[in-house]
């Protein structure tokens, strides 16, 4: 009997303690934009000349380590991943990575 009742007190333990883990984190958030409502966001913020900016930006920087890569080669959710770790490693001051970032995401594939 004494065994019956601490084998089931420890299976009871392990599955409350179960409960406690951390969640793995959702793939998607409430809060995300559809690529195309982002879009038409940054063209509101941003104006023609500071995209245009941007892109002279991207072109002279981005040539400096790689070969250069055109906007329309990635989805506009490839490209947030990759200007988030370049713009750092590229040393561009928060304006500078504002527009090449305007740049490159409007001219992005939305899919």
């Amino acid at each position: 009997m004494k065994k019956t009742i601490t084998i089931s007190l420890l299976s009871l333990s392990i599955l409350f303690l179960a409960q406690c883990a951390p969640k793995p984190a959702s793939t998607t958030t409430a809060n995300a934009k559809a690529p195309a409502d982002e879009v038409a966001a940054i063209k509101q913020k941003y104006t023609q000349e500071q995209i245009d900016h941007g892109k002279a930006i991207s072109i002279s920087t981005c040539n400096k380590c790689h070969n250069y890569h055109q906007p329309q080669e990635f989805s506009v959710a490839k490209w947030e991943r990759v200007l988030t770790k370049m713009i750092p490693k590229a040393k561009l001051n928060t304006d500078d990575g504002a527009m090449v970032s305007a740049y490159i995401l409007t001219n992005a594939k939305l899919n």
